[in-house]
């Protein structure tokens, strides 16, 4: 399932122009935009507490200013990739640093937001259960964050590498490489990985909401939130599943279509998965810029619920007490 892109017909599916004269700019832009926002993100949490959401964030952020850096390498296939061949080192190594780089920067932060979703579900509803403590502890969220990391780094980079090495035998060009479809197994495992992450987030934080839905207005939780803070705290978890949703979403209902289409004619098929492929991945890059833009905002003042300087005497709710959570940590 090639989508026809052999030697012989390779060469009637050409680069559109935006490919090379107007997609370096948006990354050149999400790149200057993501160095800023996420630095001011880094120097907010690196003298914040290292709770698990601080550990947790501090890893996004290195995971999207690394991918950042990799929109240089993307931006130099961008405007060469017609021109270089497909066996060149140049081409196989900038192509295999943007594809893997930005393959593991979205896996690692759906699972970091799974980790975050998972802390936040345990520390106020289940703050006793020994089987989660994981999600509490920073030194074992250290070990989670590390393994997630190494998961992704090997089996991304090794997959990425040899199937651009493969292809690149029977591949003219650079651009043909790129818009070459995905092999199945790379297909199967990452739509079956996003949608389940997806599910597990919702659960999480559909049990967290739950929970603080029947919490009494009179609780502890107006205390530490101020009046509305159960409010704030779902429009909150609702713009990060929104982001989540708008960014990861699209690319992978694309890779959804890939495994079930069949194959086609060059100028057909193939150009039509090329353009919009190249939509989505830019979409989904923007998860770099998106999330510290949704962090700078909940700290914002605005966002930030006003706690009263001395709990008050809580009288016919005083069982429901909710354990601290700092909501407004990344997301």
């Amino acid at each position: 399932m090639d989508y026809g892109l052999n030697s012989s017909d390779n060469c009637t599916l050409k680069p559109a122009v935006s490919h090379s004269e107007v997609l370096p700019w948006f990354y050149l832009f999400l790149a200057l935009l993501g160095f800023l926002t996420n630095g001011l993100v880094l120097f907010d949490l690196w003298r914040a507490k290292r709770k698990p959401t601080a550990i947790f964030g501090l890893n996004m952020v290195v995971s999207d200013i690394i991918l950042c850096i990799s929109f240089f390498f993307r931006i130099a296939f961008y405007k060469n990739s017609n021109h270089w061949k497909a066996d060149a080192p140049l081409c196989s190594g900038v192509l295999s640093v943007a594809i893997a780089v930005f393959y593991v920067n979205i896996y690692c932060n759906m699972c970091f937001l799974l980790w975050t979703s998972i802390n936040r579900y345990v520390t106020v509803v289940q703050p006793n259960y020994a089987v989660l403590q994981a999600f509490r502890k920073p030194q074992r969220c250290h070990l989670l964050c590390a393994a997630t990391w190494l998961l992704f780094l090997v089996t991304v980079s090794a997959r990425v590498g040899s199937t651009i090495v493969k292809t690149s035998e029977t591949i003219d060009t650079c651009f043909h490489l790129m818009v070459k479809k995905e092999p199945t197994v790379s297909l199967v495992f990452g739509t079956m990985l996003f949608f389940f992450i997806l599910g597990a987030m919702l659960v999480s934080y559909g049990l967290l909401l739950r929970h603080l839905q029947k919490i009494c207005r009179s609780s502890l939780m107006s205390a530490w939130f101020g009046p509305g803070g159960g409010l704030r705290v779902k429009r909150k978890v609702l713009a990060s599943m929104l982001v989540f949703l708008a960014c990861f979403l699209p690319h992978h209902i694309m890779r959804s279509i890939m495994l079930l289409s069949e194959p086609g004619n060059c100028t057909t098929m193939a150009q039509k998965y090329s353009q919009v492929k190249s939509v989505t991945v830019l979409v989904a890059a923007l998860n770099c810029c998106l999330n510290p833009i949704l962090y700078l905002v909940l700290r914002s003042p605005c966002c930030r619920g006003k706690r009263p300087k001395r709990s008050p005497v809580v009288t016919d709710c005083s069982r429901n007490q909710v354990p601290q959570i700092n909501i407004t940590e990344a997301s």
